[in-house]
């Protein structure tokens, strides 16, 4: 779980930019570029910083910049439970293919 903080007060939403590289499960090659998380917070916002290193962990491993946007999706709806998210993986480098987007939002 991504550590968060308490909201005593409103706000409309957040979107947070973290930098990633990672390998490609399917062609062995390294893909990067930015994980853009944006959401509305109910009473929780996440800790930038455990973010950041929660996401890198996520690119320990080889896998896709789908599974890759699921895997954040995921973690970010148990740790906050957000009115609105929506995870974008930014492929603006991959060492296989041209730049992509990979998207899941709710």
């Amino acid at each position: 779980m991504i550590q968060t903080i308490n909201l005593n007060f409103q706000i409309s939403g957040t979107k947070i930019f973290l930098p990633f590289q990672a390998i490609c499960s399917v062609t062995d090659k390294i893909f990067m570029g930015d994980i853009v998380i944006e959401y509305s917070p109910t009473d929780k916002a996440l800790e930038y910083v455990d973010a950041e290193k929660v996401v890198t962990s996520f690119t320990q491993v080889k896998l896709t910049a789908e599974e890759l946007t699921y895997k954040v999706f995921t973690e970010v709806t148990d740790s906050i439970n957000p009115k609105y998210l929506k995870v974008l993986i930014d492929v603006k480098k991959s060492e296989a293919h041209q730049p992509v987007q990979v998207w899941l939002e709710k």
